[in-house]
């Protein structure tokens, strides 16, 4: 297979520059479940290199999501506050590299794993700031009128009714029997729905740790938007703040800064006044949500679809610790 793809992108990406190209080669990297990607190494005949990152479509994934969701949502922060990768071509077909695919400039920069306490010491306190004030950035952008009508999808429901079908949909599919903890989660959501925000946002759909790049103290890249879609500005805030992704210190989101002093940041930055018990809302939400993605993984694992051993990690021990999640939120609503 990387024989064949990297002939095919010698011969794409030569088209495509209206160059020669002499040498590719293409390093897979692995860890995300949605997408094949690789880092791409091309010189042309002057010995000249460019580094790039190519996204490939799977017959099968953790996520099943578009490529042009992904790539209109790195359009609409294209030279802004929100780091992300300049982007060079996208097709959804599979005419040139055999499936849709996704190619953009590498960033500088490496991933840190959500489940990895202490990783950026001694930047934590400057990579917390850069965190939780892009996602506030998030928040406040105006998405280009174009990219807002992509992403539109006409339903007259509110947001929040509008996810919460979505995963719950997923979880019925997906799922080999009955969970009552998550049940009861789903009936406290549509029992109590928040209340909409007047603010209309690009949701990130998975903004967390291992999702963006740093370098010594800096963010260089908020990566993997294969999840984006219109909605609740607080979707994403409680997403992050889950302590799914800061398990050993659930006070601090993310490994980074304390949890009242990213929900203060996020609200200076995003201009966006929370309301907390909307803010809960979301938070339970994240959990459901999470769940669904997990029963999802292990779905795929379990019919054969998919056996990379993430689905099946995916669908133990992260389920185990938003079950707990839920159960938390429910208590704390007695």
């Amino acid at each position: 297979m990387s024989e064949e793809l990297s002939s095919l992108f010698l011969s794409y990406y030569s088209d495509l520059s209206n160059n020669e190209f002499s040498q590719v080669n293409l390093e897979r990297i692995f860890g995300g479940a949605s997408r094949e990607t690789y880092r791409v190494k091309i010189k042309d005949s002057s010995d000249n290199e460019e580094s790039l990152i190519l996204r490939l479509s799977q017959d099968s994934s953790l996520i099943e999501t578009e490529q042009k969701t992904e790539y209109l949502a790195y359009s609409a922060f294209q030279k802004s506050r929100v780091p992300v990768p300049i982007l060079i071509d996208m097709s959804e077909d599979d005419s040139q590299l055999g499936a849709p695919f996704m190619l953009m400039e590498e960033l500088e920069g490496e991933a840190a794993s959500p489940f990895t306490p202490n990783v950026y010491s001694p930047y934590e306190e400057d990579i917390g700031n850069q965190f939780w004030s892009i996602l506030g950035q998030i928040a406040k952008k105006e998405i280009d009128s174009n990219i807002f009508e992509d992403f539109s999808k006409g339903s007259k429901k509110p947001f929040w009714e509008c996810e919460l079908d979505k995963w719950v949909k997923v979880i019925h599919e997906d799922s080999i029997g009955v969970e009552p903890i998550l049940e009861s989660g789903i009936r406290h959501l549509y029992r109590n729905p928040p209340i909409e925000n007047k603010r209309v946002s690009m949701v990130h759909g998975d903004y967390r740790s291992g999702n963006f790049l740093y370098s010594k103290n800096k963010i260089t890249g908020i990566l993997d938007w294969e999840m984006a879609h219109l909605g609740d500005p607080l979707e994403d805030l409680g997403w992050a703040l889950s302590p799914i992704w800061s398990w050993q210190d659930k006070e601090r989101p993310a490994y980074l800064l304390m949890r009242e002093e990213a929900i203060k940041l996020w609200e200076k930055t995003s201009e966006i006044k929370i309301d907390r018990n909307d803010l809960k809302w979301w938070e339970l939400f994240a959990a459901v949500k999470g769940m669904a993605i997990w029963i999802s993984a292990g779905n795929e694992f379990k019919s054969g679809k998919n056996i990379d051993p993430i689905n099946l990690f995916s669908a133990w021990i992260p389920g185990d610790i938003h079950l707990e999640v839920i159960l938390d939120i429910l208590e704390s609503n007695i």
